[in-house]
């Protein structure tokens, strides 16, 4: 319990080192928190990463966008700049000092980091703009990405777009998406094409049932 606190909350993979993956959270006095997850489906205690996150507007985890075997964080902020944090592996200081990406940003009303789904060796990125627009960015491996790629429209129905990994175990990572109108989530299958990286006929799943949870990550 007590997770009320948070106005953010993020599956990152593994930022911090163990053999596991982690979580990050912000509360809404803008500090950043890790969990570190301990193996058995819960996480250790959380570790104060530091404060002042409450300038951005997006924060999304779970791609490695530099190419060294750890998935990364990037962050919008008010004003439209992108930022990547790169991960370091310690859980005292799981990131290091950010880097400027780009402006422009703001166009985005919701960032998510993939993994692979576009046949590269890099993560991805997914952005919606705020016309319900799908765009996804691909990660070159050295933290920057090339021009974007249309998906598709229509995803302005959903509250919350997540990478999910590889959920309907093709090999490929796949795409969730939950529904508010609908109260039920639904998944896009992932291809592995680079213009064509999902199958847009969604398909139905039995999560987030009933509409029960705020943020789903």
């Amino acid at each position: 319990g007590g997770w009320q606190v948070y106005d953010r909350v993020e599956a990152t993979g593994n930022i911090a080192g163990s053999a596991h993956a982690d979580l990050i959270a912000r509360d809404k006095a803008g500090v950043l928190w890790l969990y570190q997850g301990n193996g058995n489906g819960g996480f250790s205690g959380r570790i104060q990463v530091g404060g002042g996150w409450q300038t951005y507007e997006q924060i999304s985890g779970g791609s490695d966008y530099t190419g060294d075997g750890r998935p990364d964080l990037v962050a919008a902020d008010k004003t439209g700049v992108l930022w990547m944090y790169r991960s370091t592996g310690s859980a005292t200081k799981p990131f290091e000092t950010r880097k400027k990406i780009g402006s422009g940003w703001g166009a985005y009303n919701q960032l998510t980091g993939t993994g692979n789904i576009a046949g590269a060796a890099s993560g991805d990125l997914l952005a919606r703009d705020k016309d319900g627009v799908l765009w996804m960015y691909l990660g070159k491996g050295d933290g920057t990405f090339t021009a974007r790629t249309r998906i598709g429209g229509g995803f302005g129905r959903y509250s919350e777009l997540v990478g999910s990994g590889d959920y309907d175990r093709d090999g490929k990572n796949d795409l969730l998406a939950v529904e508010p109108a609908t109260k039920k989530t639904y998944y896009f299958g992932g291809t592995g094409e680079r213009y064509t990286p999902f199958n847009l006929s969604r398909v139905g799943t039995t999560l987030h049932a009933n509409g029960t949870y705020d943020l789903f990550s």
